[in-house]
């Protein structure tokens, strides 16, 4: 199928759902509030497809930023059905790949920011020993150095630009730790990874020719999953589209941000919304769950959403099982009881999920199912093949 009909096909499909149909359309800055089973990414690789294809001229082209690889690559394969590739006209990626290949990789040796030209990625016994000198130098004290860059990290992520006076105003101790842990890895010829946004950011606001050069190549950025990106994406966006002229398209969902350990804080999301030049677009109807589930969900929640099913869906169902006793008695209750109930009802192993705060609950749940000659394939840190 050819890219047109490819892309027509895929706007039709749309058109039964008016927040959908409206959303790939906008031609200013977009925010979708897209809840749970709401056709959000094909929403996002929809707009993308006529962006490329009837907005942008070509050499131009469009960034998309995601939270991680795997994102990635589920984005990769919708746009190819549409007839899109990753390449000169679509860069698809994290928000760490479009720092170093967009701004980093190409600008760096034009501008002073302390890097040589065959600069490298810190590995993580590089980083480690960089903490180790830098706490020597910044503050030689006589607790764990590593225990107190955790507090660094939190902050390095949150204090992005480091011009206002919160960076030295608000625990200065930390601000010398970390600007001597980046002078240590610079000495190295070397960077890390939270370094990449941190300073892509820093290059696109002090030399405004990286803004224009950026503009310039990709004057639509869309962005997915935007409750979970942090503050350094948060803070290029302000500086990209609202300050640089770059048209946002940006998905995402407060309600669903679980990442706050790594810096995601979904009331950036929300600023946006509030915004007079940004257009709100809340996608209401969910495909993936039963109206009982939906329900559910809304008072769990606590909140109106307006979240709808679809007509003609099954209700889906919902159960409780009381369990006494803590976790062990829960995995065994898993392996025990519901799942064999569910295998009675019809369901197959593969399709179901078993989901848990941690791996170490994850190994209470395996040992339970290994007990019960259960077979199972985990996907968290501590599986058998290691997710990269």
């Amino acid at each position: 199928m050819s890219n047109d009909r490819a892309l027509a096909q895929a706007l039709a499909e749309l058109k039964a759902n008016p927040e959908q149909a409206a959303a790939v359309v906008e031609t200013g800055h977009c925010i979708v509030l897209a809840g749970p089973g709401s056709g959000k990414t094909k929403t996002l690789t929809t707009a993308m497809a006529r962006v490329l294809t009837q907005d942008v001229v070509e050499p131009r082209g469009v960034a998309c930023i995601t939270y991680n690889n795997e994102c990635a690559i589920e984005l990769e394969t919708r746009l190819a059905r549409l007839g899109i590739a990753p390449g000169d006209r679509a860069f698809i990626g994290t928000v760490h790949g479009f720092a170093l290949s967009q701004v980093i990789g190409p600008y760096a040796r034009c501008v002073p920011v302390g890097l040589p030209a065959n600069f490298r990625v810190a590995t993580r016994l590089e980083a480690r020993a960089a903490v180790e000198v830098a706490y020597r130098n910044a503050i030689n004290g006589t607790d764990d150095p590593h225990r107190r860059w955790e507090f660094a990290t939190e902050k390095r992520k949150r204090d992005v630009d480091r011009s206002r006076p919160e960076w030295r105003g608000r625990n200065p101790e930390l601000a010398a730790f970390i600007e001597a842990y980046e002078a240590e890895l610079r000495r190295q010829g070397l960077l890390d990874f939270d370094d990449m946004p941190l300073l892509a950011y820093r290059m696109i606001k002090e030399n405004l020719w990286i803004r224009e050069a950026l503009r310039a190549r990709f004057p639509v950025l869309l962005v997915d999953e935007y409750q979970d990106l942090g503050h350094a994406l948060h803070e290029l966006v302000l500086l990209l589209c609202f300050e640089g002229g770059i048209r946002l398209f940006a998905v995402g969902d407060a309600d669903q941000s679980i990442y706050a350990f790594a810096g995601a804080n979904p009331e950036l999301l929300e600023s946006l919304t509030r915004r007079p030049d940004v257009r709100t677009i809340r996608l209401r109807f969910n495909y993936r769950s039963g109206g009982k589930i939906i329900r559910a969900s809304l008072g769990a929640l606590g909140e109106e959403r307006d979240y709808h099913g679809v007509d003609g869906a099954p209700e889906g169902d919902l159960s409780f099982w009381h369990v006494p006793y803590g976790h062990d008695s829960q995995a065994q209750a898993i392996a025990d009881t519901i799942i064999p109930k569910l295998i009675e009802q019809g369901f197959e192993l593969e399709q179901i999920a078993v989901l848990y705060r941690a791996a170490w609950l994850g190994d209470k749940v395996a040992s339970a199912l290994k007990n019960a000659n259960i077979p199972f394939a985990r996907t968290d840190t501590n599986a058998l093949v290691r997710r990269n």
